[in-house]
């Protein structure tokens, strides 16, 4: 075999380090619109949502894409756009490695990373992407993004806040980062006997194990009753009584 084939193989694809999380579209921040004239299909949404905790326990902070918005309307930034990741699934189908189309706007507002995509005309594969967003079957965008530095993360206990991060691409995705949530009822709080039943509870709210752990070693401190000293108890505090 020859070797030089060999080491080139082992080198490619130069696939990026990032990491991934989704944040479900809601209907409230979806707009879907098609250019009756040129067929193109355009979809806009929020990638990140400020006071969102997502399933990795982690919360952007405003700004934390602040220069990659301003490179990116620059000119001098690309923000590449993919189905469900794509790039990450060339082995599978190269089908899912094509990119579906490019973003148009991207920016940060009140809310949160606010984007629209612009779907590629003429690409079956992205007018797939388009049908399933129109008809709701899909329903989220994930971001991919490098490891951010780590005087750019401030742990807060109960989650991490992210102040900087760089963006290789945003993906149409079909879960939410935060699928493991579950929406919180008398069922659910019924059945808790133990301090487990109530971590995992916690942990399906969004927090990972640490965080969960930490929260409910918290609030285990704040039910005991804060008792006195035996030596600086007062014997006739009684009579104040």
């Amino acid at each position: 075999m020859n070797q030089n084939l060999l080491v080139r193989n082992k080198a490619l694809p130069n696939l990026p380090k990032v990491q991934c999380r989704r944040m479900p579209i809601g209907a409230e921040n979806l707009r879907f619109i098609q250019d009756d004239k040129t067929g193109a299909v355009k979809v806009s949404g929020y990638a990140v949502k400020w006071d969102s905790i997502n399933f990795y326990g982690e919360k952007f902070i405003r700004g934390a894409f602040a220069e990659v918005c301003a490179a990116f309307t620059a000119g001098n930034k690309k923000v590449h756009a993919y189905y469900n990741h794509g790039w990450r699934m060339y082995w599978v189908d190269s089908l899912m490695a094509l990119r579906i189309g490019k973003y148009i706007v991207l920016r940060e507002d009140e809310i949160g990373l606010y984007l629209e995509l612009e779907f590629t005309p003429g690409l079956y594969w992205a007018q797939q992407v388009a049908a399933m967003v129109k008809h709701e079957t899909v329903d989220g965008f994930s971001v991919a993004f490098y490891p951010p530095n780590p005087m750019d993360i401030e742990d807060k206990g109960t989650h991490v806040e992210i102040k900087r991060a760089d963006i290789y691409e945003i993906s149409v995705v079909d879960e939410p980062a935060d699928s493991a949530a579950r929406i919180i009822n008398d069922d659910a709080i019924d059945s808790i006997e133990t301090e487990n039943d109530a971590e995992e509870l916690i942990r399906s709210m969004g927090f990972p194990g640490e965080y969960a752990k930490k929260l409910m070693a918290r609030l285990s401190g704040m039910q005991k009753p804060h008792e006195e000293p035996v030596s600086q108890k007062d014997p006739l505090g009684w009579l104040d009584y």
